[in-house]
């Protein structure tokens, strides 16, 4: 089962979040978990999921701005769910987190060439690395 939410996502009436959203997706809990205080400690709502399905579901719910993605789920690789999860969403700001692939693998610089990934993140990952990745994609925000 999913942990719940850090904070209510309000939306409006147009369907966007009052504030962006952000969703993480990865199989083991405490990441989500802290994935979630640190996006939470900026500000953000977060919602988390477990597996790519409930990432999808959740994604036909709310127009998150922002996802974090472990590049090994249960149900499928987390490259293919970007891919989905690029058709569901409005230009979405997508950060791959992998304990199995490293910045200089050829299939993270492929997805970063080619827009499918805006951010890599390597685990274990610090806290000031995430926070930093918050920030930047806050940036992006209010350009």
């Amino acid at each position: 089962m999913s942990p719940p939410a850090d904070a209510a996502i309000e939306v409006s009436a147009e369907g966007t979040p009052a504030t962006p959203a952000f969703l993480t997706v990865d199989d083991e809990p405490d990441i989500n978990w802290i994935l979630g205080r640190l996006i939470a400690r900026r500000g953000f709502p977060v919602h988390h999921a477990l597996c790519a399905q409930e990432a999808i579901d959740l994604s036909r719910q709310t127009p998150y701005r922002a996802v974090f993605v472990d590049a090994k789920l249960p149900d499928i690789a987390g490259l293919v769910l970007i891919k989905h999860l690029r058709d569901l969403l409005d230009d979405p700001f997508i950060v791959l987190i992998s304990g199995f692939f490293f910045a200089d693998d050829p299939a993270v610089d492929q997805a970063l060439q080619s827009g499918l990934i805006q951010g890599f993140v390597a685990k274990p990952f610090l806290h000031a690395e995430i926070l930093a990745l918050i920030d930047r994609i806050a940036a992006t925000w209010s350009e």
